[in-house]
């Protein structure tokens, strides 16, 4: 009878350990379902291009092409809007805002796109036309807005906006430069050329930070050069060619990717900008000597020397034992003569 019951209860046991598995089993399988519709939901777009600059005369009507592309597998549904931007750190990062905030260098209310939708088919490119109305009165200089694709893996509800349907949405865009010509103010400075003024070894790491202070975007172009103590260049560094929006900043980061050096080197920076090629130059030192292998090296030679010295000193103190030693011997003899 009490086998029986401990069976029983062994069965039980195992029934409890079987049905568990079998929620285990049933669970995973949901979420690897939903993980796989999520996938399959979310898409891939690619602005064409990524950036687009045009020079215009107030008053003057532009009409540009420009693409948009579903690198996804399923179709695209798509809402096209403008917004104007604006950078404020030193790394060129476009924040979008209204025109409030983006003040005299707004330019998204004058840009018209069509279509406002469509559906893009997978591995396919669709053209987006903007038509540019430049008010007469617009102030020469720069003005900044961005084409912006929203998209999602289902149509928009009739009457709805941008963002509406389901799905993982994403936005991407093309960055419009508008140039207003007329009289400008083309200004920039450095305002910092930094590397460490001392290093035991490589590599050496330069950081350059350029102010814009135009009414205009710039794209300096340029250099680090890096002489040896004899005047002899060691390397040259080409700046990054990036657009420094009026009134911010841009951090360069370059590095020298030598190791083993030696010496006081001297770096200059050499850039223009502008429509008529500006200035900007800047120069620092800086000094590598390996410390640590040269203090090595020195007390490596103390020893050495100091180990001649010891071996000297014994042969020496030897040589004079021996010396004692003859003259010992040669006493007795004399005396035993006499």
């Amino acid at each position: 009878m009490q086998k029986l019951k401990i069976k029983n209860q062994n069965c039980i046991s195992e029934f409890k350990i079987f049905t568990f598995l079998i929620v285990i089993l049933i669970f995973t399988f949901c979420i690897l379902n939903l993980a796989r519709k999520i996938n399959a939901q979310t898409q891939t777009f690619t602005a064409i291009p990524p950036r687009l600059e045009i020079s215009a005369k107030p008053g003057e009507f532009i009409q540009k092409t420009i693409q948009f592309r579903n690198e996804g597998d399923t179709i695209a549904y798509l809402f096209v809007t403008t917004k104007d931007f604006i950078v404020e750190d030193t790394s060129g990062t476009p924040r979008f805002v209204d025109a409030l905030v983006s003040g005299r260098w707004a330019a998204s209310s004058w840009i018209k796109v069509l279509p406002e939708s469509l559906a893009v088919a997978p591995k396919q490119t669709a053209d987006i036309v903007l038509s540019i109305n430049v008010p007469q009165d617009a102030l020469a200089g720069g003005h900044y807005a961005g084409v912006l694709y929203q998209g999602s893996g289902t149509p928009p509800k009739i009457g709805a906006g941008v963002g509406a349907g389901s799905g993982i949405q994403q936005i991407v865009g093309t960055l419009v430069y508008l140039t207003v010509e007329g009289p400008v103010t083309e200004k920039a400075l450095v305002k910092r050329f930094e590397a460490p003024s001392f290093l035991e070894f490589g590599p050496v790491s330069f950081t350059t930070e350029i102010l814009n202070q135009s009414d205009l975007h710039i794209t300096p172009r340029g250099q680090i050069t890096i002489k040896n103590m004899l005047g002899k260049v060691e390397t040259v560094m080409p700046l990054e060619e990036r657009n420094i929006f009026p009134g911010a900043s841009f951090v360069y980061q370059n590095t020298w990717n030598s190791k083993y050096l030696i010496g006081r080197y001297r770096a200059d920076l050499a850039a223009a900008y502008g429509s008529q090629g500006k200035a900007l130059v800047a120069t620092l030192y800086f000094i590598v000597f390996p410390v640590k292998i040269a203090l090595a090296v020195i007390l490596a030679i103390v020893i050495i020397i100091l180990i001649i010295l010891f071996i000297r000193r014994r042969q020496k103190e030897k040589e004079e034992l021996e010396i004692e030693e003859e003259s010992k011997e040669t006493s007795p003899s004399e005396k035993s003569s006499k």
